[in-house]
């Protein structure tokens, strides 16, 4: 297998609305660092796949249909378009159930992705994919609970050369990257960027993703909300990965399975369900004044969102491709951890491939919740009813096993 790495900024405009909170007023005074778009290729004697990493909030569907066509003039058979979800971003579009991304942002999404494209094609080199996954302890937790935090599970996709050398490494954190707050007007890619520093060398890329971290963030965590920060939150990850110490023996390297896609629709909120958020009655005495903010405006577009009273299913793409000795799977939405670690455990085999899962790519649904999750602003403001997020689990980790298991017959 051929891989190959390339990246290009994503400009902004001064002034350009910021996406992120819904409370925020100013839009994009200037960068505190800048954005970039990430593009990962992986190509054998019969397919080429990319994947294509945006520091943006999220991606709608109709700018990745776009890019999927303008990459595939540079002879990629197939690819995904995800966002690191970082908060400190233009405004993509990103409401309940998707919309359109704005015209500008779109332009300059396109022209990052298909210079980043050029140079990842130019770059491919033969190698050998080691996935890894530790647990970080200190980074992040469960957002919206008082519980300690958890040891965050963090995967990664090692990047070596004929000479065993490390040249590379995607890394899928389900953490919010949202250390920066909502009053800040200064783009950044806020962790991933922290994490990118961390890891990477003059020699060496890093792309970092955002998996399953509907309900995962680093409020219990961090010890500020400046760059620094975000530098020693990405320490933490880089010091656990230690890419130089632990490679594990892949077990033997196959051809790239092409991506599957099944499409499953969902219902949207009966109106009952809208109601009972509407009508909910936060417990001021265990909320801080954030909290109680937040639910607010949870409250005002579960609003919105019974003002549409949709009654069509969304229709929601889920996808998996073979890489190796991984198999990454992709939902377009921002789904909870427990989620994603059933993907996991549904899909991976004994001496099978790794099962690594993405969020925020190739479209934006909104927030995928457990069907038990208690009334948060994510249970609010998600637009399907409660249970889609478990049939997305199981179709995902169905489709997952299956491209896993063309790994025996190839």
């Amino acid at each position: 297998m051929r891989v190959g790495h390339g990246a290009a900024q994503l400009h902004v405009l001064t002034a350009e609305p910021m996406g992120g909170y819904a409370d925020r007023t100013d839009g994009v005074q200037g960068v505190l660092d800048p954005l970039e778009v990430h593009v990962v290729t992986f190509a054998d004697d019969d397919h080429r796949f990319a994947l294509i990493v945006a520091d943006l909030v999220c991606v709608n569907s109709d700018v990745a249909g776009r890019i999927h066509a303008t990459v595939g003039a540079l002879h990629v058979d197939s690819c995904w378009v995800a966002a690191t979800h970082t908060h400190a971003s233009p405004e993509a579009g990103c409401i309940p159930g998707g919309s359109t991304t704005p015209s500008s942002l779109a332009t300059r999404l396109l022209t990052a992705a298909r210079a980043a494209t050029e140079a990842a094609v130019a770059n491919e080199q033969e190698a050998t994919l080691h996935p890894t996954r530790v647990h970080v302890a200190g980074l992040a937790g469960r957002r919206n609970t008082v519980d300690t935090p958890t040891d965050i599970p963090v995967d990664a996709l090692v990047v070596t050369d004929e000479r065993d050398d490390v040249i590379g490494t995607i890394v899928v954190s389900p953490v919010h990257p949202t250390v920066l707050p909502a009053d800040n007007s200064y783009v950044s890619a806020d962790l991933s960027g922290g994490i990118r520093r961390a890891l990477g060398t003059g020699h060496r890329w890093v792309v970092v993703a955002t998996g399953a971290a509907g309900n995962i963030s680093t409020r219990h965590t961090r010890r500020g909300r400046t760059s620094s920060e975000i530098d020693r939150l990405g320490q933490l990850v880089a010091e656990q990965l230690k890419i130089d110490e632990r490679l594990p023996a892949p077990p033997d390297q196959v051809r790239i399975r092409p991506p599957a896609t099944r499409v499953i629709e969902l219902e949207p909120k009966k109106p009952d369900e809208i109601d009972s958020a509407i009508r909910f009655e936060l417990d001021n005495s265990r909320s801080d004044e954030r909290s109680r903010v937040v639910l607010e405006q949870g409250r005002r577009i579960a609003g919105e969102l019974a003002a549409q009273a949709r009654t069509e299913p969304y229709r929601v793409a889920v996808q998996a491709v073979g890489l190796g000795s991984a198999t990454l799977v992709s939902v377009p939405a921002e789904l909870f951890l427990e989620l994603g670690e059933s993907i996991r455990a549904r899909a991976s085999a004994a001496n099978g491939p790794a099962v690594i899962v993405l969020g925020y790519t190739n479209g934006y649904l909104g927030y995928l919740t457990t069907g038990d999750a208690p009334e948060t602003y994510e249970t609010f403001v998600s637009p399907v009813r409660r249970g889609s997020g478990e049939h997305v689990a199981e179709a995902a980790s169905t489709l997952a096993q299956a491209v896993g298991e063309t790994r025996s017959r190839t």
